[in-house]
């Protein structure tokens, strides 16, 4: 099994069943995998947002607020798109 510090060739996307690219929709739009599905952990607005927030605000600010939001949206995702899929599923993130 990959630990999250492991790095991922080219080669090897073949054994994954789904790769999986949580950038926003403009940097998906921008550049990804062949065959990628976007599921966003910031959507273009909340990037934004917390951006702004981390500028103006402060770096600590702009980290809790898009800490919750991050969550919310994985939480979704899990729900609507990925719930279904078996336990043997194994997705590149």
């Amino acid at each position: 099994m990959l630990q999250s510090t492991d790095l991922v060739t080219v080669a090897q996307l073949a054994e994954f069943d789904e790769v999986i690219d949580v950038r926003s929709e403009a940097e998906y739009a921008q550049d990804h995998i062949t065959g990628a599905i976007n599921c966003p952990v910031l959507s273009d607005e909340e990037r934004a947002r917390i951006g702004t927030i981390y500028k103006q605000v402060s770096a600590f600010e702009a980290k809790k607020i898009g800490a919750a939001l991050v969550s919310r949206n994985i939480a979704h995702h899990i729900e609507v798109a990925f719930a279904q899929r078996p336990r043997t599923w194994r997705p590149l993130v």
